[in-house]
């Protein structure tokens, strides 16, 4: 009998309070699926690339898991609070009858023993699924493939969640459980007495507002202006802003709320009542709502920058062309390098070699097979006068990307044009008196096509020892698979030039493009594997591509994985949080409800007044919060991003926007549920008033 009434009191508080119950089986889920990532297919990949990286990582996610712990473990007390308190008249009643306290200890014990136990038992099997789905969709998506895959269960991510889970939970409920017990019966008979609070003036409400309006202004001015990242001082203040002039703005809204809604005529019945119950129950509460815009902001941030900037890695890393790369200095390593191509198994697993000569314009000493010094002039004073059609900020960037150096780069054309065949493009045509701009495709930026569009327009020229050259075009494309070995700027020369400037300082790049039939059988990830043993037996020095999709990867997890995870947890506090403190706000008003009821209000007045006040429960702090992480992001990639991303920032400005409407939509969810729950609870306390 006891633990069957144990089990329909914790049914009955999943119906009753199912927002925190899904809020706790989505933590489970994001405690797992971050504690197991070491155990992912990626992570597997990337331990054998980037092992440092990887455990440096590995060792953050302790520390975020346990800071995750903590302020949830708020979260719990706050919720399992509301929950004992909207059950005391039942304990009091049980006390009344003789149940001894400790007895009523060990009840709340093992009901919220039970409750957990289930959240486990749902969340830990879908945490495991999730993370398999995970594992399979992000080999998938960076080129891997699944072969290979298989089914793991990370037994110590499962302990720690389930310890962790346990934890907090117990700790929670000792401590609420054991004030409680301590009570006497009446006073958890008797209703707790409504909170008086002191009404503010609307002169001191519109002040108010306006030093709030003032505060979020100067944040929001730094955050535009890329001021908040220069000094750990100048993030200080602008945090300090940010979260005054939120609390003042939330309350000092009610100056401007109170003047429309009381000059306002409106048809709702129940239309001063709203509004008596917004004045008390939001703006004169500033300060929770204040906790819950900050922690939705947080969310919105963390989210928003974490899929934007794992979105933007993970499209770099799809720019595949080649696999492996060997360099050449000199005649004795290239023929190594030739008779290793010649080799059998070299022609099994390789398609295509791309030779790509390269060197530097001799413009100083450079010593010559005869120990003669060769030199050569090199003028670029007339594209210099062709960039002077250019506006100043156009020439600034010019001169920033390298074009006028002294000693520029030279690449073959037979190279390049190999590169372009492998890919299927167009190769490049170039006559005596012809060259091509090479600039690097890290550098090659939307803004930066666009000046070079408008410089060749003008035909600019290159003088190299007295002859003069016509710039043609610009190409970017990768000339080896390591992609941090970049050439900012450099010539692209027909072969008979290149060769006759190149002299002794030349060196060749052999990328290898592995067999496409390979790739099908086995997959990238395995083919390369398997290629990269046969390069290693060689005893050559060589690059891969998943050294450098290592790099790549490794940024895509460290920005998805903990950034998504600290949004998830943030977003699951602050919608719990603001969810279950209308519920008690509602909970200690419904003698109002019970008014209502007696003064003959019907049902569905009385509903439509709680969505009212919902709406603006909710919308409030996450209006704020939205208006705030909209500056905040753009903030964020001003300041954090990488440097090779910067040129995509309104893509990626784009893709936060997609994911704060799609946070938006999840807000809606939220909304959808209280107004539910709230509907219940006042369909129940109007049937009690009528049968008492």
């Amino acid at each position: 009998m006891f633990i069957d009434i144990i089990r329909r009191n914790s049914k009955k508080n999943r119906r009753e309070h199912s927002i925190y119950f899904l809020s706790l089986i989505i933590a489970i889920i994001a405690f797992y699926v971050i504690l197991s990532l070491e155990k992912q297919d990626v992570m597997i990949f990337l331990r054998q690339m980037e092992s440092d990286a990887v455990n440096r990582l590995l060792g953050l996610i302790s520390g975020v898991y346990g800071f995750s712990l903590f302020i949830l473990f708020f979260l719990i007390y706050f919720a399992e609070k509301y929950q004992l308190e909207r059950r005391s008249r039942e304990f009091g009643m049980l006390l009344m009858l003789g149940m001894k306290r400790s007895r009523l200890f060990l009840w709340l014990m093992a009901e919220d023993f039970y409750s957990s136990a289930l959240a486990l038992a749902i969340g830990l099997p879908t945490a495991v699924l999730l993370s398999e789905v995970i594992s399979l969709v992000t080999s998938r998506l960076i080129g891997l493939g699944i072969i290979g895959h298989r089914f793991t269960l990370a037994g110590q991510a499962v302990a720690l969640t389930v310890l962790g889970f346990l934890g907090i939970k117990l700790a929670a409920n000792i401590l609420l459980s054991a004030r409680l017990i301590r009570k006497e019966p009446w006073l958890l008979l008797n209703d707790a007495p409504e909170e008086k609070l002191r009404p503010v003036s609307r002169k001191r409400s519109l002040s108010t507002l306006l030093l709030g309006i003032l505060l979020l202004t100067a944040a929001y001015t730094l955050a535009i202006l890329k001021l908040t990242w220069i000094h750990p001082a100048f993030f200080t203040v602008t945090l300090a802003l940010g979260l005054a002039g939120t609390w003042l703005t939330i309350r000092g809204f009610c100056a401007l709320f109170s003047r429309f809604t009381r000059n306002r005529h409106s048809g709702d019945r129940l239309h001063i009542f709203t509004f008596r119950q917004l004045e008390e129950n939001v703006f004169l509460r500033s300060g929770s709502l204040t906790i819950s815009s900050v922690l939705v902001l947080t969310a919105v941030a963390c989210m928003s920058y974490g899929i934007s900037v794992a979105s933007a890695n993970l499209e770099n890393g799809r720019r595949h062309s080649m696999d492996f790369t060997l360099e050449a200095w000199d005649g004795p390593s290239g023929q190594a390098i030739e008779a290793f191509s010649r080799q059998p198994r070299s022609a099994e697993l390789i398609e295509r070699w791309c030779r790509v000569p390269v060197a530097y314009l001799p413009t100083g000493e450079l010593s010559g097979d005869e120990g003669e010094a060769k030199t050569c002039a090199y003028d670029a004073s007339p594209l210099r006068e062709a960039a002077s059609s250019l506006s100043p900020k156009q020439q600034r960037r010019l001169d920033n990307s390298g074009i006028y150096r002294d000693t520029p780069h030279i690449i073959a054309l037979s190279g390049i044009n190999e590169l372009l065949e492998n890919q299927g493009k167009t190769p490049l045509t170039l006559y005596d008196n012809e060259l091509c701009i090479y600039i690097d495709p890290e550098y090659y930026t939307p803004e930066i096509k666009d000046i070079y569009d408008r410089l060749l327009a003008h035909t600019p020229r290159l003088e190299i020892d007295g002859k003069e050259y016509l710039l043609k075009g610009v190409c970017s494309e990768d000339i080896v698979v390591d992609r941090s070995i970049t050439i900012m700027f450099g010539l692209i020369l027909p072969d008979e030039t290149f060769f006759q400037y190149a002299a002794d300082n030349c060196y060749t790049y052999w990328n290898a493009c592995l067999s496409k039939d390979l790739i099908r059988q086995r997959g990238l990830m395995q083919a390369i594997m398997e290629a990269d043993e046969w390069f290693a037996a060689s005893g050559l020095e060589y690059e891969n591509y998943l050294q450098n999709m290592g790099r790549q990867l490794f940024y895509i997890v460290a920005a998805s994985y903990l950034m998504i995870y600290l949004a998830l947890i943030f977003l699951i506090i602050a919608n719990t949080v603001v969810s279950l403190q209308y519920l008690m706000q509602e909970k200690k008003t419904r003698r109002r409800y019970r008014t209502l009821v007696c003064l003959g209000s019907r049902s569905e007045d009385i509903c439509a007044s709680s969505r009212r006040q919902i709406r603006w429960y909710f919308g409030l702090p996450l209006g704020t919060a939205a208006v705030s992480g909209f500056f905040c992001v753009r903030s964020l990639f001003s300041g954090l991003l990488p440097s090779s991303l910067q040129s995509q920032g309104k893509s990626l400005f784009f893709i936060a926007g997609a994911v704060l409407i799609a946070l938006c939509v999840i807000e809606c969810g939220y909304v959808r549920m209280v107004m539910r729950l709230s509907r219940e609870n006042i369909l129940q306390m109007m049937e009690l008033r009528r049968s008492e």
